[in-house]
């Protein structure tokens, strides 16, 4: 069953210029993308700094409004929805935040930040929200005692987990994982992954796992996407994208990654040139001024994913 599906979203930030600060250039962060998140499934979202993974992620819930794209939840497109049934879906699709220090209020107690989506979503009493909290606090590896501590008393893995249990209050369908793990050091990193993996199986959810570390996204994703440019240039189940890379700068972003085996060589493959600005992207394929295998009709075709094996799509008709 698809519950989310994005067609063609696109996010683009005014450049303002001049007194009467008039828009004079577009930074195109997302320029169309599309892609199906399945229940219970994990969507990595991979790419380098910069790409747009982030932007997505806000966009679909509407934290920041899309400039153009259909977002369709359960069937319903969510850009049609009135303030008060957005409202309602919020409870459905939740966040979890890069950053675990700067995402919850320094004023607030642990209990009152995990408590806050159930006062404003659910009509419980204070007896049934406590419960609540010291059961979600239990279900992510946090004692409910703490309830009355707050943010600066945790660590960075257990503030995260505070995160963690917010975005679950309200029993969501759909959680974006905003790099979740990024900021945590590498055996926290594991934890965070494996709490995830383990809520996932027991609840059903579906996850949009945006991440730059590929062996996370390795780690935990049903499928991956590969962002360049705004713009994903390749998706397919992850024993495709990691035994199989067929796009180019897949393959570069595959022999970027670490092996934890000294007796192991890969070939690294170095881009020439720097990432080209969004303001004003290349004509054609946005990869075209990078790409190794380069040919004179990139610069005019307009490359769009295309289905070449079995649930792997590449946006090059060459690859």
């Amino acid at each position: 069953m698809v519950l989310l599906s994005v067609s063609n979203l696109k996010k683009h930030f005014p450049v303002k210029k001049g007194i009467f600060s008039s828009t004079t250039q577009l930074v195109k962060a997302v320029d169309g993308v599309s892609f199906q998140l399945r229940q219970g499934e994990t969507l990595g979202l991979v790419g380098e700094s910069g790409c747009g993974k982030t932007t997505v992620g806000r966009a679909i819930l509407h934290l920041i409004e899309p400039t153009s794209g259909e977002i369709l939840f359960k069937g319903e497109n969510v850009s049609r929805l009135n303030t008060r049934e957005r409202r309602e879906l919020r409870s459905s699709m939740q966040i979890i935040f890069q950053d675990p220090f700067t995402s919850l209020n320094p004023r607030m107690t642990v209990g009152n930040i995990i408590a806050e989506p159930l006062k404003n979503q659910k009509k419980l009493s204070r007896s049934e929200r406590k419960d609540r909290v010291a059961s979600l606090m239990q279900k992510v590896g946090l004692r409910p005692e703490h309830l009355g501590r707050y943010p600066h008393e945790f660590s960075g893995g257990q503030r995260q987990r505070i995160g963690i249990a917010r975005s679950l209050a309200l029993n969501p369908l759909v959680i974006v994982c905003d790099e979740p793990v990024s900021a945590l050091d590498v055996s926290i990193q594991a934890q965070v992954i494996n709490l995830l993996v383990e809520l996932q199986e027991e609840m059903r959810i579906s996850f949009l796992f945006i991440a730059h570390d590929l062996g996370v996204v390795e780690h935990i994703s049903d499928r991956v996407a590969v962002m360049y440019l705004g713009r994903i240039v390749e998706m397919a189940p992850y024993e495709e994208i990691y035994e199989n890379p067929l796009h180019p700068y897949t393959r570069a972003l595959l022999s970027a990654a670490p092996i934890p085996d000294p007796d192991l060589k890969r070939e690294r493959i170095l881009l020439p040139g720097d990432v080209p600005s969004p303001i004003n992207p290349p004509s054609g394929c946005g990869f075209r001024t990078r790409c190794p295998q380069v040919k004179p009709e990139c610069r005019d075709l307009e490359m769009q994913l295309a289905n070449v094996e079995s649930d792997h799509w590449v946006a090059c008709p060459f690859c």
